[in-house]
């Protein structure tokens, strides 16, 4: 009975060390892949992959906006600046009474806003840099320029 208890220890060891081999092989050849699918993805990456550009305000800003007293940040930015029409240069009009077009501004960050306008019959763009004081919106142009 002895014996036959000894044996059966011994052919269970001897099957958690078949398996325990197997899963080391198991290991080794994952490895082994991995690494292979390491070196593939560093030769298609080698060239520099172009990463889409975020627009718009994230979250963060909205809700930084929002604390500074603007409700609906992006609608009121454009809103504020379809209701002021002067801060486009008076070079960039040409005498002509210039006009933001409501479906040409976008609000490219926290920081700066892409608006189209007409004046007359030529058209342009301007970069604003604006901050929010106490609900109130301060415009800055930084770049602008009317289309031939």
């Amino acid at each position: 009975m002895w014996l036959g208890l000894m044996a059966f220890f011994v052919v269970i060891l001897a099957i958690y060390i078949a398996r325990a081999e197997g899963l080391e092989h198991d290991v080794s050849q994952a490895n082994r892949d991995l690494l292979q699918a390491q070196m593939q993805l560093a030769e298609y990456t080698r060239e520099e992959v172009p990463r889409p550009v975020e627009i718009g305000l994230r979250n963060a800003d909205i809700q930084q906006l929002q604390r500074l007293g603007m409700t609906n940040p992006e609608q009121r930015l454009t809103d504020d600046l379809v209701q002021n029409p002067q801060v486009i240069p008076e070079v960039l009009r040409d005498g002509d009474q210039a006009e933001f077009r409501e479906d040409g501004i976008y609000v490219l960050n926290a920081r700066w806003v892409l608006a189209h306008f007409e004046s007359g019959d030529q058209f342009g763009q301007l970069l604003l840099e604006y901050e929010v004081v106490h609900g109130n919106v301060m415009w800055e142009v930084v770049d602008g320029y009317v289309a031939d």
